[in-house]
């Protein structure tokens, strides 16, 4: 007996309906493409390839291939467009921040390098904790005091704008346990943590698209530090400042913009930047110069990072400590690059400062190892009387 077939048996199946922004982001892709490929293929033929580089060694050591980039760059001008409209799709469609930076909360974005595993993160810590000591020691016998200003990751104390509202377990103690390391070996170090989450409860103290504090953590960081410093009771010549707050509040595109490739496409395509009045700080009498880090008479320096260059940290300290300090931190610096800097160049070696004050991210404490172990000959100390990590805790 013949039976009647199950529609849902004989039915061909339904076609797989397919989200209406993937195919407007297939599209949008595909266009960027076909742009890209059209105008590489104009570069390509005006390229001038009589003028560049082509013997093998060139080649090899990279001139060749060099030369034709300078070129194309030259020769493509929708060049930066394309990649910026990549770069949006890339962050409205698919909602990633590429590889540097991390997706937060509200529009916050957060440096991934501070939320990184690194295995032999504790051995790394354990061994800057040790230069330190001895740097503190070797400059001790300068009659120089190292102070160290340990600056908390943005990703710890603005923790609550994280997507997952806290930071990772093997990254948890790090701080704590450093500030604790250093002052166990004698060093003194300031700890800013505590003074800088207590503030963020009540408002940010981090730009929201920028690695950095904001002023309001800058100037407390400054107060913290400079609370500090007076404590050591040392004899400096007094030198006023005074700062003057802008009116008018402007916008300010932040470094993680820059990183995710937005900082030249519209607020609407974007997380949004952040709007501040900024601050400058003047010294109360004229300025002197001289030599490659300026006045070499100051009694602070300030070497470190870009977190000295950024929020008028440098203004703020020195007004809060009332006296001048030269600021010889550097954008872009890791651990080591400005403070060795200074401490090789003849401002340091024919008049030393009272206080070398030490500004260093937390997030370098566990990074692989760089030139640590041989640093303190490299800059002209000695740390043959108290090796590095020694039983001796005094300074």
């Amino acid at each position: 007996m013949q039976t009647e077939a199950d529609p849902a048996m004989t039915a061909p199946p339904s076609p797989m309906r397919v989200p209406a922004y993937t195919l407007l982001a297939a599209a949008l892709t595909c266009s960027v493409m076909l742009c890209g490929a059209w105008e590489m293929y104009q570069a390509g033929s005006m390229l001038t390839l009589d003028t560049v580089p082509h013997e093998s060694q060139d080649f090899r050591q990279g001139r060749t291939t060099g030369a034709i980039e300078k070129q194309l760059d030259q020769k493509i001008p929708a060049r930066k467009s394309l990649i910026a409209f990549a770069n949006v799709l890339r962050y409205l469609v698919s909602h990633s921040a590429g590889e540097q930076v991390r997706l937060g909360r509200q529009d916050w974005l957060f440096l991934n390098e501070e939320l990184q595993f690194h295995k032999d993160s504790a051995a790394n810590l354990k061994a800057r904790i040790e230069l330190l000591h001895a740097v503190s020691r070797a400059l001790a016998r300068e009659d120089v005091t190292l102070v160290v200003a340990l600056v908390p990751d943005k990703a710890r104390i603005e923790a609550a704008y994280l997507a997952s509202g806290q930071i990772p377990d093997y990254n948890r103690s790090r701080y704590q346990v450093a500030v604790d390391e250093l002052r166990a070996q004698g060093v003194t170090v300031v700890d800013l943590q505590t003074p800088l989450a207590l503030a963020a409860k009540q408002a940010p103290v981090y730009y929201r698209s920028d690695t950095h504090w904001n002023q309001t953590g800058a100037q407390l960081a400054a107060r913290t530090i400079a609370s500090e410093i007076r404590s050591l009771n040392l004899d400096m010549e007094p030198t006023a400042f005074r700062s003057e707050t802008n009116s008018v509040a402007t916008e300010r595109v932040g470094d993680l913009l820059f990183l995710m490739g937005l900082d030249r496409v519209p607020n609407a395509l974007r997380p949004q930047p952040d709007r501040e009045r900024s601050t400058l700080t003047r010294q109360a009498s004229p300025e002197t110069s001289g030599g490659l880090f300026g006045d070499a008479s100051v009694p602070v320096v300030l070497t470190g990072t870009s977190y000295s260059l950024r929020g008028n940290f440098h203004g703020f300290l020195q007004e809060a400590l009332g006296v001048k300090i030269l600021n010889a931190a550097k954008d872009g610096a890791g651990f080591l690059q400005a403070t060795t800097q200074y401490l090789q160049d003849e401002s340091f070696r024919s008049s030393k400062p009272r206080v070398l004050l030490w500004e260093v991210p937390e997030r370098f404490l566990g990074t692989p190892l760089g030139e640590e172990s041989q640093w303190l000959e490299s800059v002209g100390l000695t740390s043959a009387s108290h090796p590095a990590g020694g039983k001796q805790s005094g300074p």
